[in-house]
């Protein structure tokens, strides 16, 4: 019975040490998978070290805008300074309202950045596996498939396209997320100034980029053991 049995089923003598086997295929796959997981990570936390300050200003001022708000609602402070003539001095809505402008600002450029690197780490690791010299998308996502992975299409698709309007701004890239995803851009300001999409009115939000590293990571080897 037991030379019927593949080698690497078979149950050892008691006390003799047994090692499972992998075919290299499979050990490179799954190295390819650790790598992966591992580099996307760091990118990840990459990008919560880069926005905590911005993330920690923004909620102390919050805070204590609300605890101003409190103290002119009892009567104790005001929302305007004037000088004795009534000539206004400060608007503290206005000073908040421009620190918060500047914060989303700093946040804004961060998450192009970073979008922009998400999708080249797709590129490289991908480009690396397939040993080619140019990324191709249909050809990539083919592969995945055939690794037994199912890549999240529509959201690379709009992760490629989207890092390109951040690199490029207006072209082929822009009007071809505009025509999948008019929601990723500012509608309300290209009609008002009668404008082409471009990156000046792309909308990247902190949601948007959380699907595209989740996209990522559920279409990498990570999203899926490779066996062989």
């Amino acid at each position: 019975m037991l030379a019927s049995l593949p080698s690497h089923h078979r149950s050892a003598p008691y006390g003799q040490t047994t090692f499972m086997t992998f075919s290299p295929n499979s050990l490179t796959n799954n190295m390819w998978g650790w790598r992966f997981g591992f580099q996307l990570d760091e990118l990840r936390r990459s990008y919560e070290a880069a926005r905590e300050a911005s993330d920690r200003d923004r909620i102390r001022i919050e805070r204590q805008w609300s605890e101003f708000e409190a103290e002119v609602a009892a009567g104790r402070a005001s929302f305007i300074e004037e000088d004795e003539e009534g000539r206004l001095i400060s608007d503290h809505g206005d000073h908040v309202g421009e620190m918060l402008s500047e914060i989303n600002g700093v946040l804004h450029v961060l998450r192009e950045a970073f979008t922009i690197s998400l999708h080249h780490f797709w590129e490289r690791q991908l480009k690396s596996r397939m040993k080619v010299k140019e990324y191709k998308e249909a050809m990539a996502f083919a592969f995945l498939k055939d690794q037994g992975i199912t890549p999240n299409e529509p959201m690379l698709t709009a992760l490629r396209l989207t890092a390109n309007v951040a690199k490029h701004s207006e072209g082929n890239s822009a009007d071809h997320l505009f025509i999948l995803h008019p929601d990723l851009f500012d509608v309300t300001e290209m009609t008002k100034w009668d404008a082409e999409p471009s990156h000046e009115y792309l909308k990247i939000t902190d949601e948007l980029l959380n699907h595209f590293f989740s996209a990522v990571r559920d279409s990498g080897p990570t999203g899926k053991a490779i066996w062989s």
